[in-house]
């Protein structure tokens, strides 16, 4: 073969690796991604230790959750699904029902209490009993996300253990939290019991929302977001792709709490990666309906909380005018729309804008009070705003729907506008680890899907 020929076949080798991996990168990413990564060696999850053992058919057994926790229930009936699509018949119930012999525990119930640490979580056998167990029910529902993401074994049975950082309770200013909710991003699946993707931001000309593992996958105990090259045979005008908008406005809404998320932020050109609130305050609006009606103060506007967002790293709030508000005149209000940004210099944080800090894990987290909201990054304080004293976005005066429940929005989106003509700063990669919710006792709120 000439040396032409030898060339030729090689990049077409090279090409097909490029399509086949899906998302295209360039040289100066890649060097610069496994410099970062050596530095932070250690960072991302392990997966738990699995051993498979000898077990009798599961055909019959009943999956028992406590009764008040709607969590633990998601997480048995994930289980019901798991046993089903593998062709193993039981049946689901929470722990007030009468008990038998063949029953698969999740958390702990009226029958046993697990004896782990509250950052443990294990499934073990205890006679004809299958335990799904931890010193705290998140410990139990990571248990149970790791078991249904191995592949099924008929006569065997998978039993794991891990550990991980966590702490049910948080001290605050005010008191301590305890943990409520959150998504440790377990298993390789998102949960359809906690998001749904929607169009919350949409695409523009140059790229377009995709459902393909490129863009969107759960891998490693992580979320992975990540906006990358992508050529479009039927349009050539498209030349990147951008996951959609991870949303949990169907599934979880809460009022006020301390919520924690621990990323790898991208911070290269064009990247617009969020993490961010939006408030649900009128029954005739497209909005939630998990709450009470009763537990929100009316208000002409949506709230939106914009925690951190790389494309100024300065958080914002918005108010969006329902059609209904009269706004004519009112200053500040454009649109329909008025809006707030971090005014003053914010605190120095250790998250800076290089872009090799794209690949050093930081933790972005927030306390939501009835009085104000503050922002932390690495646990340093990043910005404050006071519902009362410090923030008016508009001549109107109200903050009404900023202390009504809201739910969480993710994104890793794209502003072509910022990116090199030839997208040479993708892939941009948004990796979460956890998001944590905590609240406060007999504060506020936190509603579940049924």
């Amino acid at each position: 073969m000439s040396t032409f020929k030898k060339i030729v076949s090689l990049i077409l080798v090279l090409a097909l690796c490029l399509v086949a991996a899906g998302c295209a990168g360039n040289e100066n990413y890649t060097s610069e991604r496994d410099l970062a990564e050596k530095a932070e060696a250690g960072q991302e999850k392990a997966e738990c230790e699995v051993a498979a053992k000898d077990f009798a058919s599961l055909d019959g057994y009943t999956v028992v959750y406590p009764q008040d926790n709607e969590q633990l229930r998601w997480a048995a009936a994930k289980l019901v699904s798991y046993f089903a699509d593998n062709g193993v018949t039981v049946t689901l119930a929470a722990d007030d029902a009468a008990e038998t012999a063949k029953e698969i525990l999740v958390g702990d119930t009226a029958r046993a209490k697990s004896q782990l640490a509250a950052n443990e979580y294990a499934v073990s056998v205890n006679g004809e009993k299958l335990f799904f167990e931890s010193g705290n029910f998140n410990g139990a529902v990571k248990a149970v996300s790791w078991f249904i993401s191995k592949p099924f074994e008929k006569g065997k049975i998978n039993t794991l253990s891990g550990k991980y950082e966590f702490s049910p309770t948080v001290e605050r200013p005010d008191g301590t939290y305890n943990y409520v909710w959150g998504d440790e991003f377990d298993g390789n699946a998102l949960d359809e019991n906690k998001w749904e993707l929607t169009t919350s931001i949409s695409a523009e000309s140059s790229f377009k929302l995709s459902r393909e593992e490129a863009a969107m996958k759960v891998e490693d105990g992580l979320l992975k977001l990540t906006a990358c090259r992508w050529l479009d045979p039927d349009n050539n005008q498209i030349q990147a792709i951008a996951p959609y908008t991870i949303e949990g406005k169907k599934h979880m809404n809460f009022q006020y709490g301390y919520v924690e998320m621990r990323a790898r932020i991208p911070l290269s050109a064009g990247a617009w990666p969020s993490l961010w609130m939006s408030g649900a305050c009128r029954e005739d609006a497209p909005v939630s309906n998990l709450f009470p009606r009763g537990d929100i103060k009316p208000a002409n506007f949506s709230a939106e909380f914009d925690i951190v967002e790389y494309t100024s790293l300065a958080p914002n709030l918005h108010k969006w005018f329902y059609d209904d508000a009269n706004t004519d005149g009112v200053t500040g209000v454009k649109d329909k729309h008025s809006s707030l940004g971090a005014v003053e210099t914010p605190i120095k944080s250790d998250l800076s804008l290089d872009p090799k800090n794209s690949y050093i894990y930081q933790k972005i987290a927030f306390d939501w009070t009835p009085t104000e909201l503050v922002i932390y990054i690495n646990d340093e304080e990043y910005y404050r705003y006071n519902w009362e004293e410090s923030v008016q976005l508009d001549g109107f005066n109200d903050m009404t729907d900023f202390l009504n429940p809201a739910f969480i929005r993710i994104n890793n989106h794209l502003l072509p506008k910022n990116i090199p003509a030839d997208f040479s700063t993708l892939p941009a990669e948004f990796f979460v680890d956890y998001i944590r919710v905590y609240q406060k006792p007999e504060t506020g709120g936190i509603w579940l899907a049924e």
